[in-house]
């Protein structure tokens, strides 16, 4: 398993300078516009970027803000399953690979600030499954089934899926960037994801349940910026934990006749209430021999609008999973750390990513003096 611990800080003004241009590079900023942006000469960021000059702390928080990485990216490694799996940032890389480090950058943010709270006591150890061998769709589906059962949901919808992964001990994070999702497994009982805010409602579910199923399968790393539409096998199994654990076939098979209406009309009730994607709904009907092939064919490319809910179920399904979200165990961590004075208040403001301004903190009791 990868220990978080990995990501030792930097030996060299090499490395820092390595990070700034990748970090540059995924920006889309060239030379130039950086070093304007930092009221620099373009040849003083040129040294930096080749180690051939330090950069001073106030220099690495104008970075910090101006690249959109926190300023510990310069300052530390990354964990070596990242990295063997990262494909090189050049000025000529594409946009998913842009896109990718920049999930990266966020993602081991997020491991950092997990290992903290872990290490001070306030993230407590994730529920643990017994290991069994996925190699089928029938393995990775009971897998979903064994999951349900552990977090205490073994019929009916689930929760806010932030909640549901935060029992295995995977520490979700909704960031403001295009693609699907990143996790990182940190050791058996310990894990982050990050999680596009970008997706429609039902989709971002389903990343964060993919996320989850690659952290129970113990996968170190997982990133789906640029998986092409046909997954290999791998992703076709995680897919089908991840549909299996929103909505199982035998829910929809169970509640199908006390549903009213024309079938169309029950699936938009079931997908509101489970907060699933439609294409998900259609297909695990199909699983469920409620539909057939060409049945669901057409289903599947009449998506509801919003409209239909609100016509069919009288309001929208309840949003999940927002640009910036957390789950309830993560918030809680972090503010019983503020509380203990473990944390300022400006660290709890951005280990809730914003979540609450510095006047809505609770109050705390005076920390003795030492």
């Amino acid at each position: 398993m990868c220990d978080i611990s990995t990501m030792a800080e930097v030996s060299d003004w090499e490395q820092v300078g390595g990070r700034v241009r990748e970090a540059r590079v995924a920006a889309g900023l060239t030379q130039s516009q950086l070093a304007g942006r930092l009221s620099l000469d373009r040849s003083a960021l040129v040294r930096i970027e080749s180690g051939q000059r330090q950069v001073s702390a106030l220099e690495l928080f104008r970075l910090s803000d101006e690249l959109g990485v926190p300023v510990a990216h310069f300052v530390s490694v990354p964990p070596p399953a990242i990295v063997s799996q990262r494909a090189e940032v050049d000025e000529d890389a594409q946009d998913t690979t842009r896109i990718r480090y920049q999930f990266d950058a966020v993602l081991e943010a997020h491991a950092r600030d997990a290992e903290f709270l872990n290490a001070k006591g306030y993230l407590r150890p994730g529920l643990a499954l017994p290991q069994a061998r996925v190699a089928e769709v029938a393995a990775a589906k009971r897998l979903a089934g064994a999951a349900r059962t552990a977090a205490g949901y073994s019929d009916g919808p689930l929760p806010g899926i932030a909640e549901v992964c935060e029992r295995f001990g995977l520490y979700l994070l909704v960031v403001d960037l295009p693609a699907e999702g990143a996790s990182l497994r940190l050791d058996d009982r310990l894990g982050v994801a990050v999680v596009s805010g970008h997706a429609a409602a039902g989709r971002r579910r389903f990343t964060a349940a993919h996320e989850l199923g690659h952290h129970l399968l113990g996968d170190e790393y997982q990133s789906d910026v640029g998986v092409a539409a046909s997954r290999d096998e791998r992703e076709r199994l995680i897919d089908a934990f991840a549909a299996e654990l929103l909505l199982p076939d035998t829910e929809v098979a169970r509640r199908w006749e006390s549903l009213s209406g024309t079938a169309r009309e029950r699936l938009v009730r079931l997908a509101a209430e489970y907060r699933v994607s439609w294409r998900v709904a259609v297909s695990t009907a199909r699983l469920a021999g409620i539909f057939g092939d060409e049945e669901a064919r057409m289903l599947r490319a009449d998506t509801p609008q919003r409209g239909d809910f609100l016509a069919i179920c009288g309001t929208e399904p309840a949003e999940d999973l927002l640009p910036r979200q957390t789950g309830p165990t993560w918030r809680r961590a972090v503010l019983a750390a503020y509380h203990d004075g473990v944390i300022t208040p400006a660290r709890a403001i951005e280990l809730l990513h914003e979540a609450l301004h510095e006047a809505e903190l609770p109050d705390r009791e005076p920390q003795p003096q030492p």
